[in-house]
């Protein structure tokens, strides 16, 4: 293992730094504190650029291609889109009149999902500009969010609802959850044909329980809970064959197998 740099606090207020590297590449570095400066590093760990905000930095997320960095942050209305390949900085206004608390790039199109603290949405096509705003897609302020290879949008919100949407906003389907969900992501359970693409949403329940719903029968869901020895779910991971990964507060390890025939089934733990 060889440090390759170190990014210094120096100039950055007490508190949480946030930091992330350029998906795809990991050519860049960006990291924000409490200044409100965002600062754009290479791997060499030579400053590339630097973005003053108008507030606090509350996301960050780089789209499919690692080409667009965008950012949002608390008192401002703006989107701001750094360019890796131009190093421009471009500011949209989003038309929102709350603030922004989440953002999510597409897996397969340049497109961008918003949340904000009222439960409101935006979907911005970085390719044409276009906005489409929804109003109350949730009632209270939208935490996480996934989008699916097929451009299905799911999100979950501080009310304890879930929605199912399309490209263009439309909500397909909702529930409301037994507990505070987190960590969405898209994936496919294990099947004993392969093929039908992402069609699996799972999160979090209360940090206890993991929460499977299939997004062509959403109507009965899955709920798997943990033994209370393992304390609660820190993170959890899918892999490419339908297996997941999940770490717990206590230290345990599991991997169980989504074969529905085995679901639920602890395939290791350590």
């Amino acid at each position: 293992m060889k440090k390759v740099f170190t990014i210094s606090r120096r100039g950055v207020s007490s508190g949480p730094m946030l930091f992330l590297w350029q998906s795809m590449s990991g050519n860049f570095l960006v990291s924000t504190g409490l200044d409100q400066m965002v600062n754009i590093y290479d791997r060499h760990g030579e400053k590339q650029h630097e973005l003053s905000l108008p507030g606090i930095c509350s996301g960050m997320s780089w789209d499919k291609d690692g080409q667009i960095l965008s950012i949002i942050c608390e008192h401002s209305n703006t989107l701001l889109l750094w360019d890796s390949n131009t190093r421009t900085v471009s500011h949209v206004d989003s038309g929102l009149r709350d603030p922004m608390t989440l953002l999510v790039w597409s897996k397969s199109a340049p497109l961008l999902a918003v949340g904000t603290i009222k439960g409101n949405l935006l979907i911005y096509s970085y390719r044409t500009s276009k906005k489409i705003s929804i109003l109350g897609k949730h009632n209270k302020q939208i935490t996480y969010g996934a989008w699916s290879q097929q451009n299905y949008l799911a999100l979950v919100a501080t009310d304890k609802t879930f929605t199912l949407s399309n490209a263009d906003g439309d909500t397909m389907f909702r529930t409301t959850l037994k507990g505070e969900p987190s960590q969405v992501q898209f994936s496919s359970m294990k099947q004993d044909a392969p093929g039908g693409g992402e069609t699996t949403v799972s999160l979090i329940l209360n940090r206890k329980a993991l929460f499977l719903l299939n997004i062509h029968d959403p109507e009965d869901p899955i709920v798997l809970s943990f033994q209370e020895k393992y304390g609660s779910v820190v993170d959890y991971y899918w892999h490419d064959e339908g297996y997941i990964l999940l770490g717990f507060s206590s230290g345990f390890f599991i991997v169980l197998s989504t074969l529905l025939k085995e679901i639920g089934q602890v395939i290791l733990l350590y």
